[in-house]
């Protein structure tokens, strides 16, 4: 068996959403904690895919993550799942140590964010994993610092579900009827601010012609509803390019604002 990766992917800074999950799932495989894809033989003329888990190991697989959701000053971002095995059983803290410690001997930045893992109940397990900009330090945040995070919630039809009365809210604009559409929707828990007691994220998709005046005019619209409505926003760090078709927006309750 030969390993499914023929060549390490490259990082482009410019199209983080496709490249930084490839980037971070290679390190994965070559860790031996990831998917772990391997070529087992040939067919046809194409190569015969497997998965290459030892019993009781579980797998793991980085995933894209909305740029507004890094920590600031980061230069790549992904959210990884640890799936345990549900043949043989998986020993939760010995394998997610392993992911964590493997991923931190290659220099990312590894937290275990979001609602506390419970293995009890949980199908599998979140971390947060990123890697700095070159003379940019991680931010120090201890390691229950999300352990206030609400667990999800469904809402019965006469209450108010607050990613829909944000949507509304957000629907009612200017910068909506500029755009082609607004969505807000939930958010994995291990992107949130750990300072946040809700979070959302708003896609705001842009009208073809839309100017850069009119992005800016639009987020800064935006930014003024959500913090009437008693919300926080962020924008990613880095300055948006003059031509996009989408804006990505976090926002969140600070802790204890929705007491």
């Amino acid at each position: 068996m030969r390993s499914a990766w023929n060549e390490r992917p490259a990082y482009d800074r410019n199209n983080p959403n496709r490249t930084a999950p490839t980037v971070v799932n290679y390190d994965l495989d070559h860790l031996k904690v990831g998917e772990n894809r391997v070529v087992v033989g040939r067919k046809d003329g194409y190569d015969l895919h497997d998965r290459d888990i030892a019993p009781g190991d579980g797998w793991s697989r980085a995933l894209y993550a909305p740029e507004c959701a890094w920590p600031r000053g980061a230069d790549l971002c992904v959210v990884v799942e640890w799936h345990p095995d549900r043949e043989a059983g998986s020993d939760w803290s010995a394998r997610l140590k392993a992911v964590t410690d493997g991923l931190r001997s290659l220099d990312y930045v590894v937290e275990w964010a979001g609602q506390p893992i419970a293995p009890a109940k949980d199908l599998y397990a979140n971390l947060l994993v990123y890697r700095m900009e070159a003379g940019k330090t991680p931010p120090r945040r201890p390691g229950d610092a999300w352990a206030h995070v609400p667990l999800p919630r469904t809402y019965a039809w006469h209450e108010v579900n607050p990613l829909h009365h944000l949507e509304s809210w957000l629907k009612d604009t200017k910068a909506a009827r500029n755009g082609t559409r607004v969505m807000v929707r939930d958010l994995n828990s291990a992107l949130w601010p750990p300072e946040a007691d809700f979070c959302a994220l708003v896609r705001w998709q842009l009208a073809p012609d839309a100017s850069a005046e009119t992005v800016h005019a639009g987020v800064r619209e935006m930014a003024s509803v959500v913090q009437d409505l008693g919300y926080r926003l962020r924008t990613q760090e880095r300055p948006l390019p003059s031509a996009v078709e989408t804006v990505d927006l976090l926002v969140y309750a600070p802790h204890g604002a929705t007491d």
